[in-house]
């Protein structure tokens, strides 16, 4: 079973990986698309962003409670989605507070736009953090087993 969590915490890892590719790919896009265009390249950054790495977050989690993989890993692999929703509930509605709308920004919500791509790194660091724990899970690296577990002699 550590296995397939390792497994799920590279996916997780992929997933976030690929949310910095596609905020690149939305960003670059020319001619900028309206305001709310269903085909912006920029929606599978959100797309990826409010959907597979909350739903892949929740699915690790569930894994490494099941793997035994100890409190701690399983806390770290339930952060990306509770720094998700620390971007959606709590620096997106700050950002419209400071005067961002979709068609225009103040310095002020751009401030507070800048904490958005801070998240997006701590998630990337969790993400890999959690990878390296579930590797040594899965090598049986000393310091591995959680805590309370039995090793043998």
């Amino acid at each position: 079973m550590r296995k397939v969590f390792f497994g799920f915490a590279v996916l997780q890892l992929v997933a976030v990986l690929a949310q910095f590719y596609l905020a690149t790919f939305g960003a670059f896009e020319t001619p900028h698309p309206a305001p709310g265009d269903p085909n912006a390249a920029i929606n599978y950054h959100a797309m990826n962003g409010t959907m597979v790495i909350p739903l892949v977050s929740l699915l690790t989690t569930v894994v490494a409670l099941i793997a035994r993989a100890g409190g701690k890993v399983a806390g770290l692999s339930i952060l990306p989605f509770v720094l998700v929703a620390v971007q959606l509930f709590v620096i997106f509605p700050l950002a419209e507070i400071a005067g961002a709308t979709e068609t225009a920004t103040t310095t002020a919500s751009l401030v507070v736009m800048g904490f958005h791509a801070l998240d997006g790194v701590a998630i990337l660091a969790v993400a890999v953090v959690v990878v390296r724990r579930a590797r040594a899970l899965v090598k049986g690296a000393p310091g591995a087993a959680p805590a309370g577990a039995r090793v043998a002699a």
